[in-house]
């Protein structure tokens, strides 16, 4: 999922990155944020305060929501800065990134960094199957956990579905529910 700021998609490849795992290298040393609160957001910022010079999390809330124990590891690391009610208003750069704007409780603070990881969610791409399976408010398909779609016929499976937890263990479980209401639905043919 994309920010949706001004020139954003300009500094994707050339700043902004989704992965810390393939990209952290390149910061060594370097000055970086993460955006974002949940799990996958404070496991990018972990593994990149073992590389970076400095890692910022910037969450919107005022909150983090991911699991306590990878805010605990957080806030140990002397080069690490958590900030919550942050929001990134502009970014900063001529052929790359080189800082941001943000929107805080307090006004607006610029923060010069070297790359920004944005962690704050996935945009699923089931747009194309909307007539057929419908979609919720966010673009996954609106199913539970039986797999079926509103079309009968039609299941869905994995993290293309609504749910809470996605994961592969989570989308191999829809893969064998979802085959087996196909299987009760060709059957009852």
């Amino acid at each position: 999922r994309m920010l949706g700021i001004e020139n954003e998609e300009d500094y994707v490849g050339d700043g902004i990155s989704f992965c810390a795992v393939c990209d952290g290298a390149f910061y060594k040393d370097q000055t970086v944020a993460v955006i974002g609160g949940g799990n996958s957001a404070l496991q990018e910022a972990v593994l990149l305060s073992d590389l970076c010079e400095k890692v910022y999390v910037f969450q919107n809330l005022a909150i983090f929501t991911g699991e306590n124990k990878l805010l605990e590891i957080l806030s140990k690391k002397d080069n690490v800065e958590l900030l919550t009610e942050v929001t990134v208003k502009e970014l900063k750069g001529e052929d790359e990134l080189e800082g941001v704007v943000l929107n805080t409780v307090s006004g607006e603070k610029e923060v010069k960094i070297d790359g920004l990881f944005v962690a704050i969610g996935l945009e699923p791409k089931n747009s194309a199957f909307s007539t057929v399976a419908g979609l919720d408010e966010n673009g996954y398909f609106n199913s539970d956990e039986s797999c079926v779609t509103k079309s009968q016929g039609i299941f869905v499976a994995g993290d293309c579905r609504q749910k809470r937890i996605r994961q592969i263990t989570t989308a191999s479980a829809d893969g064998a529910v979802a085959a087996l209401a196909a299987c009760r639905y060709i059957d009852n043919r």
